[in-house]
This record gives structure tokens, sequence and C-alpha cells, in this order.
């Protein structure tokens, strides 16, 4: 299966263009569940949510819809992955009431967590619970030589967790003044695209000139389908600059792949409600 989603399901800027015109914010999440087919849940990484919250979550999206949250940055920034057990089994515990909807579960590491931790992170991976899937991030650049790398998917190949596939390059290669907040927060890392699980979730940083991720898209279609041939879940999340493009990249990517006979994938839900607009319509979207 291929799921496609943004970082967010709430952005006010896609008040216009994704969500139909005048859609209360309460009916957000709903909406954008039956367009798109998941969500990071970025949200989890700046708080905890209450029991309501995420049963509400649950009863606003279809059985088939997945949320990827992040790992509370009290985890994974502040405590850095030492003496959290009770904070852990918190976060996991909430985040079980999504049932069927809850995807793999997303451990952002800071900048500043190196190789020189890998036992750090060994010893928090082992003591998750192993009935859930799990996706690393990592942003040192220490981490993307040949031998930190090797020993990094060693490790996680070892705990039974993905590594998230993060591709920086769109934004970073753009000449847009848009793109200069991302190319300031999101680290210039080389792409690394393994899979080391059944599940691979990509976190794809566009270029907010659409035309600009052309080769990009275009180099990802038939990797996203070897994986999808081999029988892998593949998370395919698209971030912008331009935000109000995200889910219009995500959508183009699912239309690529979709299209593709031997996959024989389902209709995305949103091109069950409307026609998908064409490449030109996005690029004019993107100049706008």
């Amino acid at each position: 299966m291929l799921y496609v989603g943004c970082a967010v399901w709430a952005y006010d800027g896609w008040a216009d263009s994704f969500f139909p015109p005048g859609l209360p914010k309460d009916e957000r999440l709903q909406a954008y569940s039956r367009r798109l087919t998941a969500v990071e849940g970025n949200t989890t990484f700046y708080a905890v949510p209450t029991l309501p919250v995420v049963q509400r979550w649950a009863s606003d999206t279809p059985d088939s819809f997945r949320f990827c949250p992040k790992f509370p940055r009290t985890i994974s920034h502040t405590a850095q992955l030492k003496a959290v057990g009770p904070q852990t089994a918190h976060f996991i515990g909430v985040m079980r009431i999504l049932g069927p909807r809850l995807g793999p579960l997303m451990l952002q590491l800071p900048p500043t967590f190196g190789p020189s931790r890998l036992r750090t992170l060994q010893d928090y991976l082992d003591s998750l619970p192993k009935d859930l899937e799990y996706a690393v991030e990592i942003r040192h650049p220490d981490w993307f030589t040949d031998e930190n790398g090797a020993k990094l998917n060693e490790a996680l190949r070892a705990a039974g967790v993905s590594r998230v596939v993060f591709d920086v390059r769109p934004a970073h290669g753009s000449d847009s003044p848009d793109a200069a907040t991302a190319k300031e927060r999101k680290p210039d890392v080389p792409l690394v695209a393994e899979a080391l699980q059944p599940s691979v979730v990509v976190r794809y940083i566009g270029s907010p000139v659409m035309d600009e991720n052309e080769p990009y898209l275009t180099e990802w279609v038939p990797r996203v389908a070897a994986w999808l041939q081999e029988g892998r879940r593949v998370y395919f999340f698209a971030h912008c600059p331009v935000e109000d493009l995200s889910p219009f990249i995500a959508r183009e990517l699912y239309r690529r792949v979709s299209a593709l006979p031997a996959l024989n994938l389902p209709p995305l839900p949103w091109d069950e409600l409307e026609k998908p607009p064409s490449y030109t319509d996005l690029t004019q979207l993107s100049l706008f």
C-alpha cells in the first residue's frame, strides 16, 4: 500500500484550495482524510494530546487512514532518550487509541545526536513495545559517512526499526527565495534511500517552484514502485516551504505511481471527489 500525506492536517492556507470553501476548522481532519491517506501528526512533537482528542481523531477518519505521530520532543530533544520510560509509555499508550489507524511512530533525533550516542539509541529502541512500528530520523552529518551509516542501519535492522528516508534536495536545490527558510531549518544531508523494514517512511522536502520538483518526482516513482513490488508499505509525506503546495505534491506522486498498471493501486480518495489538476495547473498554482 502507498500512503501519501503532509505534516499537518489543519493548515489555514488550504482553506480555499485543498479544503472545500467555508469548511469549519473542526471538520478539517475529516476533510483531509477523505482526500489524502496519511498524516505525520506533527502536533505530538510539541505535546501529547489528551485521550478524548485522540479518540476524536480516530472517529473522524476512515479505517484505511494512517497517523504517523512523532515522539514528543521532551523525549527526543530535551532528555535525548535517557530516563524517559514513563513518558514513553504514556505517549505510546495514548497513541494506541488510534488502533488500526496507527502507522509507524517517528522518532526524530536532534542535530546534536551523533554516532557517539548509538548505544543510547539502541537501548531506547530495545525498550519499545515490539508490536508497533517505528522509524528513526537522524540529522547529525556524521551519521552519513559510510562507516557510521552502516552501523546505524545494522542497529536499526536488529531492532526492527525503519530509517526515515529524508530527501531535502528539492528545497536545498531551489533558487526560489521562498526556499530560504527550509534551507535554514532542514539539514543539507545526502539522500539515503534504503528500505530496512516492511514499512518505509519518506519525508520529501519539496521546492516551492513546482517545475523544480519534476526531476525528483520522476526519480521517486520507480523507487516507490520497487518497494511496493517487494511487498512494503510506503508512507510518502510531502513538505514544502510554501505549505499551500504540499498536498498537491503528495497527490502528484500518488498519481504517477498509481498509473503503473502492475501495481494495481486503488484511486486516491481525493481523486474520487474531484478531478486531479494537470501538471500545468500545479505550476500555475506554484507561481500564484
